[in-house]
């Protein structure tokens, strides 16, 4: 168990070791592409409200994992326990590290706000100068403008990685409970990699995070998932469910 949720834990590291390896960083909305505003649509599906439907439809992903709905709405309360926590995790830690965004970073350097009065006033009023920095700001499209209004919070760490991190490590920890061999499985855990990977993706690439953000956010999802299957596992709540599916 241990050993999978660290290998697909490695796999999504893998985004800031590769901006770190080939020396990225954002610089701007300059060299935007079609391709981001595909990834701004991607990194939606984690913004509130839309991160309640996506987690109702990952949710209901994992039913055919399991041979009954009881089992099942088991395995969704855990699901809940375990955005609970994650998402808990990353609001104190936000308050208590108060790292600005990139974006933000700009926007001060270039308007002469300063990240501490920014951080000062209310979000209303961080969109508000958010809105009014961008207004003649041409390269950056009214989507990415839109978003950034409403994403004006600090930068470390990641909620939006914790959040697809921690969908990809319950696919990944429900599949071992209940037998990784169907197909079933194997096509909701690459679907889920393929989505968190995006995911960190555009959280750099729209200047919402830096890199580090990136991988401690993962790894604070990693130590989570590893304790709560841990417990699941030598509980053997699902046991019974593992051996309907192996046999």
């Amino acid at each position: 168990m241990l050993k999978r949720l660290s290998l697909y834990t490695f796999l999504l590291c893998l985004v800031p070791f590769f901006a770190w390896i080939f020396s990225w960083q954002w610089q701007g909305d300059g060299d935007l592409t079609a391709f981001d505003h595909i990834l701004y649509g991607l990194t939606e599906t984690g913004s509130v409200p839309y991160a309640v439907i996506s987690c109702a439809v990952l949710a209901l992903c994992f039913l055919p994992l399991f041979s009954s709905k009881s089992k099942w709405i088991s395995a969704v309360i855990i699901m809940a326990i375990s955005m609970v926590i994650t998402q808990g995790i990353k609001t104190a830690a936000k308050t208590v590290f108060a790292e600005p965004r990139p974006y933000v970073s700009a926007l001060a350097e270039q308007s002469g706000v300063s990240t501490d009065y920014f951080y000062d006033q209310t979000r209303e009023q961080r969109a508000v100068i958010v809105s009014q920095f961008y207004a003649n700001k041409t390269e950056t499209p009214a989507w990415l403008v839109h978003h950034r209004e409403r994403e004006t919070g600090y930068s470390f760490p990641s909620g939006h990685t914790i959040f697809s991190t921690s969908w990809l490590l319950l696919a990944v920890g429900f599949t071992q409970l209940m037998g990784r061999c169907r197909l079933a499985s194997k096509v909701l855990v690459v679907g889920v990699l393929l989505w968190s990977v995006l995911m960190l993706v555009s959280r750099l690439r729209l200047g919402m995070h830096h890199p580090i953000d990136l991988l401690i956010s993962t790894l604070i999802a990693w130590i989570v998932h590893a304790v709560m299957f841990f417990y699941l596992e030598k509980k053997q709540i699902f046991q019974q469910n593992r051996l309907l599916f192996v046999k």
